[in-house]
This record gives structure tokens, C-alpha cells and sequence, in this order.
């Protein structure tokens, strides 16, 4: 596909979307031109990006999608300074940031959930625990696996200290785990109630038994090293560790963590896209889903980046499992996502 072809469907399809009568038909300066989208931001949403990255030039030839992480708070400050096309955020925007920028678009890009994970050797039977219980070990109110055993009256394999990692960046995968943690209210374990009281900033000032170290991969890959440890990743990252199912005190049941489990917690229809998934009442839905967003600057926004967000909402949602999240086409998050995008135009 030629240069000036990719052009005209690009302005066709801007046009389709667009939604406005308007036929924006944009014909790009003779030669072999490249149009490159810049991303930067959340380490979880990274691997998505990085597929997409390596799938949109059979779709687009002349498309590059060049995605970079540093972590949710980087890919707010980037986009809405302009600096890349796309911010990439695992957590909605704190009102303060969307107070600040109040015409940046923000869209659901895919679902994903947090896990709860341990090193095998900690325990191989299915572990269950609740926010209380998760409460208790980065408070320190329990420190070692044999208190936690006599505390909460269960059974682990694990003895000695507790090991307890977090994130040392500024991360939307943090300040997810960390709002989840402060709805222990909600849940009333029979042996021991606890509260979170660190907040749920993206970069947390963490208790000092906690051990912080930089991405998702450092979390996963240290409590992979460490047979007494425990911590907090995005779905994507679970790899080889031992996730733990978790009580949704709506349902007053423990769910498995899956990605079938984490998509029972959309709604039926989505008007808000920091819409609460925390804990929701829908039958079978795990207790910390999340959705997993790219944010958008209409100041300069160009016709080659809403072609590839609309193709990343489309024919880009069937690479979204290849990476452990859940795709959102025929959603009510895809719904409202494609929207946003109906909404943008090219700006000047």
C-alpha cells in the first residue's frame, strides 16, 4: 500500500468516525512518508502497546507506533504536556490532574485486573484471603507467616518473616492496589479487622518492612527469587507465581483470579470511564478489576493517531489477550471508548 493510498483511507475513515457530515480526505506530500504515534507511561499497559506496536504495520504500512513506559503519573504529565501522542495510565486520573486538563480525552483501551501473588513455596493449595488480611501484611500488623497462620486461622507452608514488595515508582498499578486496601471496611474477617491508612497515591510512601522496587516485572521477578515473599501485580504478570483468590464481600464469596472473572465486573452500560469496578455486585466478578486507559490531547492531535486509536478499539482488541488483559469490543467499556473516539478530529 502506497503512501498516498494509506493517506486517503485514513481521511476516510477519520471522516466515518468523525460523525460530523464532514469528509476530512487528507492526501499526504508525495513520497514515503512514515507516520509515527508516540506513547509513553503505565508499565502494565506497556505490553499492550508493544503488541499493537508490532501489529499495526500490516494494517497501516506506513504507521509506526513507538511506545515507551515510566510509569502511569509519566504518561499523564507527557500527554497532557503534548510531549507524545498518547499517555498510556493504568488507573483513571486523579480529579486534580483532569481538573487541570479538562479537554483531554480519556478511553478505555482494554480491562485488566490486580493479583495478589505469593511464591509457590508460601503455599500450593489455594490460598484464600481478603482485603483485611492483605491489610495486615503491608500494615505490618502481622509480620511473620506464623502469625498470620495464628491471626487469621489458616494454613500456609512458608515460615519465618514475611517478605513484602510494592512498587517504588509512581504507578497506577499502586495506587489501584492501594484504594482497593482501603475498602477493608467492607469486609468483617471474624478473626481481625484492620484499616489502610498510606493513602492511595500512585507513588506511596510505603511502611518500612515494605520492600518497593520499579515495574511490574521487578515485582514479579523478586517475589519470584524469594520464597517467603508476597506483593501486588497486574494480571499480565502473574507468570509462574501463586495467585490468590480474593473475597468480593458483595458477593460474599472468594473468586478465582481470571480474566473471565475480572470482565463480570463491567456494567451493563458505562457513562463515566472512572466508573468504580471495585468489589462489584455482578455475579462471579473478582474484587479489583480495572480498566486500562489511553489519554489523548486534542491540541494537535493528528488524523494518523485517531486512525490508530480507532483501529487499536477494533481490529487491535483481538491481540488484547495475547498479553493477559481482556479485550472490551462489545462491551460496555468499548462502547463508550469508541465514542470518545467519534468525538476527536484532527486539530490544526
Amino acid at each position: 500500500m502506497d503512501d498516498k493510498m494509506t493517506g486517503l483511507i485514513a481521511g476516510l475513515l477519520i471522516g466515518l468516525i468523525a460523525g460530523a457530515g464532514v469528509m476530512f480526505v487528507l492526501n499526504p506530500a508525495a513520497g514515503p512518508a512514515q507516520y509515527t504515534i508516540t506513547s509513553s507511561g503505565s508499565t502494565t499497559v506497556l505490553p499492550l502497546s508493544t503488541e499493537w506496536s508490532s501489529q499495526i504495520g500490516t494494517y497501516y504500512p506506513t504507521f509506526t507506533f513507538s511506545a515507551t513506559g515510566g510509569g502511569s503519573g509519566q504518561g499523564q504529565e507527557d500527554s497532557a504536556l503534548g510531549l507524545v501522542d498518547i499517555g498510556a495510565s493504568s488507573s483513571y486520573p486523579k480529579e486534580d490532574w483532569r481538573t487541570a486538563n479538562p479537554d483531554m480525552h480519556i478511553l478505555p483501551v482494554a480491562l485488566d485486573a490486580l493479583a495478589v501473588v505469593a511464591n509457590p513455596a508460601v503455599n500450593t493449595s489455594g490460598l484464600k484471603m481478603d482485603c483485611d488480611m492483605v491489610v495486615a501484611i503491608y500494615n505490618g500488623n502481622v509480620t511473620t507467616w506464623e502469625e498470620f497462620e495464628t491471626t487469621f486461622a489458616v494454613e500456609v507452608d512458608a515460615t519465618g518473616d514475611i517478605v513484602v514488595y510494592g512498587r517504588s515508582d509512581a504507578s497506577g498499578t499502586t495506587a489501584t492496589f492501594a484504594k482497593w486496601l482501603e475498602t477493608s471496611d467492607d469486609t468483617t474477617n471474624p478473626n481481625a479487622n484492620y484499616v489502610w491508612g498510606h493513602g492511595h497515591d500512585e507513588a506511596l510512601a510505603w511502611p518500612s518492612h515494605v520492600q518497593a522496587v520499579d515495574g511490574n516485572p521487578g515485582v514479579a521477578s523478586a517475589i519470584g527469587g524469594d520464597e517467603a515473599s508476597i506483593g501486588y501485580v497486574g494480571f499480565a504478570f502473574i507468570g509462574d507465581l501463586e495467585p490468590i483468590w480474593l473475597y468480593n464481600p458483595e458477593l460474599d464469596e472468594y473468586i478465582e483470579p481470571t480474566v473471565a472473572n475480572a470482565l463480570k465486573a463491567l456494567p451493563t452500560e458505562i457513562t463515566d470511564p472512572g466508573v468504580n469496578l471495585f468489589n462489584s455486585d455482578q455475579a462471579g466478578a473478582y474484587p479489583i478489576a480495572r480498566l486500562l486507559f489511553y489519554l489523548v490531547n486534542p491540541t494537535g492531535l493528528k488524523w494518523y493517531t485517531i486512525a490508530f486509536l480507532n483501529w487499536a478499539l477494533t481490529t487491535g482488541q483481538q491481540f488484547v489477550p495475547d498479553v493477559g488483559y481482556v479485550p472490551i469490543t462489545g462491551t460496555s467499556a468499548g462502547s463508550f471508548a469508541i465514542s470518545v473516539v467519534q468525538g476527536m478530529t484532527p486539530g490544526v
